[in-house]
């Protein structure tokens, strides 16, 4: 009995060998557009933090920026619209963002045997097609796991963090490149939903707007 829970012990330490599991630290991807296969535009980031529970998506571009800040633990959150002068915050449920990105529901991707190293970690290509015809290719690494699915939602049934992913539908794309990532501690604050300096508007006048 002995001999076989050491045997147990040792399977399972060598199973998740040259993993990490992605709970605290910054991921920094490059964010391009194409029209026609034509670029549009190239100067946008996107840097998506999370540290336990707490998730932060900052979409940064020359002309403003979008912050989606979510808390797991307590269901809760806020997205911040910053345009010039304008600046705007919707706080949101989870039910809301369940809402917010159906399309991305019980999605079921394919894997291509494709494969490439990005950032040096090897990645791995999968794809799918989503119900209103868009077109999702992802390179994800099975070298990198994370435990907070409100990073990468629409990537939760892939076993890895996803690394590149592209997003096209018609003749219009949006690729995503990580061009950075590091698990140095993330201040909490960076958490915080701001109380003051916003207009607030409901989640289901930000749905009307659009």
């Amino acid at each position: 009995m002995k001999v076989f829970l050491l045997s147990l012990m040792l399977s399972s330490s060598f199973l998740g060998y040259g993993q990490r599991i992605f709970s605290e630290g910054t991921i920094i991807y490059a964010v391009s557009s194409t029209v026609d296969d034509k670029l549009m535009n190239a100067d946008v980031k996107s840097i998506q933090q999370v540290k336990g529970a707490h998730t932060r998506v900052e979409l940064n571009s020359t002309v403003g920026r979008t912050i989606t800040i979510f808390n797991s633990r307590d269901e809760e959150g806020a997205i911040l619209q910053e345009f010039g002068s304008q600046k705007i915050m919707i706080p949101v449920t989870k039910e809301n963002l369940s809402l917010r990105n159906k399309k991305f529901e019980n999605i079921v991707y394919e894997y291509t045997g494709d494969a490439k190293k990005i950032l040096d970690y090897n990645c791995l290509k999968a794809t799918s097609t989503l119900i209103d015809g868009t077109r999702i290719e992802v390179y994800f690494s099975k070298d990198l796991l994370t435990d907070n699915t409100d990073i990468g939602f629409q990537f939760g049934s892939l076993p890895g963090l996803a690394l590149e992913f592209t997003s096209t539908i018609g003749n219009r794309s949006v690729k995503y490149s990580a061009v950075s990532i590091n698990f140095e501690p993330v201040p909490i604050q960076n958490f915080d939903i701001p109380t003051s300096g916003y207009r607030i508007l409901s989640y289901e006048e930000s749905q009307k707007k659009k």
